[in-house]
């Protein structure tokens, strides 16, 4: 269907998507980015199909948001998943929710990140968003200035994501104080401390924690509350990388600050067993937060 003047239209919810919302079953949205931008075809496709087998296995009917010829997609159909990973990065652009409007108008392509997918999920009445790891300050963002939307968008979009918390190479201390001064409410699944997204843990205290699914959904449920987050620990099995990963993460910052780069660039391979670049302490983040 078209609006008025020929325009496509701004939202286009998958037939089994809206059944489901419709009957009121789960829904689970997912996002887009990590098929365009995270892995080759036909890797990121095989990702894909195995990411909605996993979600349909558990229950819930899956949700990929993403853009294709400037409509907004909530539930792709198996060809439009398929054409999506093999129009590939070059073609397809990453967006945010300022991005959406520009793609739009122009009748492009568009693999949706954390805060864009919240937006669509939200207005197509998806109130669940699964995720790896969301976006927060990155390191020296006190001076940079450079924290992800996503955070913006979890203060004011009412979904619930579960992810394995923020991204690693990011400052996750300033991270949860950006989250509590927006009122979000962060969550750790049966664990005391929050993620760091390869990691089971990354120092830092979880803010509330949660013991079972079903207190999550309670959590999520409750009018009164508000919540908006909730970060899904990843398996204990691997928390041994913790010290591996902020090492590396450590190793690639110094190196960032030696080449007077403005930004953390991780290079294309792991650092894991390449050379330190100096006898120094993994990252540590020390700071005292006063409540008035």
């Amino acid at each position: 269907p078209r609006r008025p003047g020929g325009a496509p239209p701004p939202l286009v919810v998958h037939a089994e998507v809206q059944a489901a919302i419709d009957a009121g079953e789960p829904v689970v949205a997912l996002e887009s980015t990590i098929i365009t931008h995270g892995m080759p075809y036909p890797d990121n496709l095989h990702t894909a199909r195995a990411v909605e087998e996993a979600v349909r296995e558990a229950g819930a009917v899956p949700a990929t948001v993403a853009l294709l010829d400037g409509v907004c997609h909530v539930g792709l159909a198996t060809e439009e998943l398929t054409r999506l990973a093999q129009l590939g990065r070059e073609r397809v652009a990453k967006c945010s929710r300022r991005d959406l409007a520009a793609v739009m108008a122009r009748r492009g392509h568009g693999a949706t990140t954390v805060s864009a997918t919240m937006l669509l999920a939200h207005l197509a009445g998806v109130p669940v968003f699964v995720t790896g790891g969301i976006g927060g300050v990155h390191r020296g963002g006190e001076a940079s200035m450079d924290v992800s939307a996503d955070l913006t968008e979890l203060s004011r979009t009412p979904v619930c994501v579960v992810c394995a918390g923020v991204k690693s190479i990011l400052d996750i201390p300033r991270t949860l104080e950006v989250l509590e001064t927006n009122g979000v409410a962060v969550a750790a699944l049966g664990a005391s401390e929050f993620p760091a997204f390869f990691t089971r843990s990354s120092g830092c205290a979880a803010p509330l924690t949660v013991a079972n699914p079903h207190e999550a959904a309670a959590l999520v449920l409750d009018p009164r509350c508000g919540a908006r987050t909730h970060d899904l620990p990843i398996s204990p099995q691997i928390s041994e990388l913790r010290g591996r990963v902020q090492f590396c993460v450590f190793q690639t910052h110094a190196r960032g600050r030696v080449s007077r780069c403005t930004h953390c660039i991780l290079p294309s391979q792991p650092l894991l067993h390449s050379k330190p670049l100096c006898h120094a302490r993994p990252y540590t983040h020390t700071h005292t937060h006063t409540h008035t």
